[in-house]
């Protein structure tokens, strides 16, 4: 399920719940509306919104956290790409198969995850880094003729083996979903918030839209962090002009 229909099934929920209660509460015996039961409402929904108000707060950093170190982790690809062919350069004309096998890498992986039709990017397979181990076969194959070559071949080596690190680090932050039971709970809390808030509140048009407003607000925050999460996928991506500055570096 999509992050943008998951917020708005939470949405339909929350205000069905308020909606509910403001319809339905004229209905409770008289007891049931006294005083002391409204101001018990009261407490109960204050220690809900405040717990949800906490939750949403550390889900919307840690979120925030794992769409940042995935931006860094490209950036960081990106300058490694272009310092690695940069050695290759050094090297010699008998490094122009690494060089093109580079950069015929970098196109792959821009457009697989970065596709520019499709909505969605492929899934990364983990197992197995597109390009990592090939890349690394071609740089060993080299056959230094001098010490110069043999230091720049060790160099490029350790180069492609940091870039190589960089891409498991990104393939590790693309795998960190949010627990399926703990989005139910939430969203169950949203609800049982809303629905004490709908006991509360006058029946009135200022009443409802203000309801549904903090509705609209919470399904937007569950909406950023699912998102943010999915830093490769989805409305919210991760930008891939490191990569592509790259690939027109390593192409002149």
């Amino acid at each position: 399920m999509s992050s943008a229909l998951i917020a708005i099934v939470i949405l339909v929920f929350s205000c069905g719940g308020f909606l509910l209660t403001m319809r339905l509460r004229h209905r409770l015996p008289p007891h049931h509306r006294e005083d002391s039961t409204k101001a018990l409402i009261k407490i109960a929904t204050g220690m809900l919104a405040t717990l949800v108000a906490l939750i949403l707060g550390l889900l919307v950093s840690s979120a925030k956290d794992t769409f940042d170190t995935a931006t860094n982790e490209i950036m960081q690809s990106g300058a490694q790409i272009v310092a690695l062919d940069r050695t290759l350069v050094h090297y010699g004309p008998q490094a122009q198969s690494v060089r093109d096998e580079l950069r015929t890498g970098v196109a792959r992986n821009i457009e697989r995850y970065w596709p520019r039709k499709s909505g969605h990017a492929e899934v990364a397979n983990r197992s197995n880094p597109p390009g990592v181990g090939d890349l690394e076969e071609a740089i060993y194959k080299l056959s230094p003729e001098n010490e110069s070559q043999m230091e720049l071949r060790a160099r490029a080596v350790d180069q492609a083996d940091q870039l190589g690190r960089s891409r498991w680090l990104y393939l590790e932050q693309m795998e960190n979903p949010l627990p399926q039971a703990f989005l139910i709970i939430l969203a169950l809390w949203l609800v049982l918030l809303f629905a004490g808030l709908g006991l509360l509140a006058p029946i009135n048009t200022t009443s409802v839209f203000a309801l549904f407003t903090c509705a609209i607000s919470m399904s937007a925050a569950v909406f950023l962090i699912l998102e943010m999460n999915h830093p490769q996928d989805g409305i919210i991506q991760i930008s891939s002009t490191p990569l592509t500055e790259a690939l027109a570096i390593i192409s002149k």
